[in-house]
């Protein structure tokens, strides 16, 4: 076999390796085995990423060689390679040393930038596969508290653009860490016209001094339209000089936590000089 000849059927095998095709997949429950819905699908390494469906069906542009990364609250990650039709993923099971329930009631505080004044953008969306979480110190006085629910400026809460939500406890780094919510919430599902939502059925009590809360954008196969009315309307805010925001996107391939500073600055009024960063609107309620 001639030396050019060998040549060439490598470069075929090994293109043939990297090339990258649309895979569709299903994520299922390992011992339900029913669909997940709306799970994060993050190509490692690549400004490529996905969400499942409603049914946990998604299509991702990816190739032999690469790695996915799938999530969603309530199950163990798993990192795949994309030659398989079906992933199973694991739930997580809550050690009760972690969070236990209560039926003992205490005074309720709301912590947070939620009932902030200066309103800078409240109609957000758009930013479609983005999480955008808020830092929040707990009260130092507290050796626990039970989290009863969180609290967003919003509206447009009809809007067909989905939301999850996301508690993260802090890690030694001072980014998001571990998901604290035992299951997945949808916020379309949950959110009261008055933008709260109600956790007090979960009975976390935790004792974190930092918390990280808020939202992921889900873009999923459905067709949502994400003009004005046709998302929910999350609030952000000038209220404060710190930025407190932190931000992740499966567009990019370390797929990390960054302090945001956004500004908004072209949204500014003519009469507004702040050049406070843009903080997102929620709190947590706490007792």
């Amino acid at each position: 076999m001639k030396p050019t000849f060998l040549l060439i059927l490598f470069a075929i095998t090994l293109f043939s390796g990297y090339a990258q095709t649309k895979r569709q997949m299903v994520v299922c429950d390992a011992i339900t085995l029913e669909a997940i819905p709306y799970t994060t699908v993050k190509v490692l390494h690549k400004e490529d990423g996905t969400y499942a469906d409603e049914v946990g069906k998604f299509e991702v542009k990816a190739s032999d060689k690469d790695s996915l990364m799938v999530s969603c609250v309530g199950y163990q990650s798993k990192t795949v390679v994309p030659q398989c039709d079906t992933i199973l993923l694991k739930p997580v099971f809550i050690n009760l040393d972690e969070v236990k329930v209560t039926t003992v009631k205490r005074e309720e505080q709301i912590i947070g930038l939620g009932k902030s004044k200066k309103v800078e953008v409240l109609s957000f969306c758009g930013h479609i596969n983005t999480e955008y979480v808020l830092k929040i110190n707990t009260p130092e006085s507290l050796l626990s508290y039970r989290i009863k629910g969180v609290l967003f400026n919003s509206k447009d809460r009809n809007g067909q653009s989905l939301l999850r939500l996301h508690i993260y406890n802090m890690n030694k780094d001072g980014l998001p860490d571990k998901e604290m919510l035992p299951q997945d919430v949808i916020i379309n599902q949950y959110l009261k016209a008055n933008g709260e939502i109600d956790l007090s059925r979960f009975g976390i009590i935790l004792n974190e001094n930092v918390l990280f809360v808020g939202i992921e954008e889900i873009q999923t196969s459905q067709k949502f339209n994400t003009h004005k009315g046709e998302c929910i309307g999350i609030g952000f805010t000038l209220d404060r000089a710190e930025s407190l925001t932190y931000i992740r996107t499966l567009r990019d391939p370390q797929y990390k936590w960054r302090l945001s500073n956004f500004k908004f600055g072209r949204l500014l009024s003519s009469q507004s000089k702040s050049l406070n960063p843009a903080n997102l609107m929620v709190s947590l309620i706490i007792d």
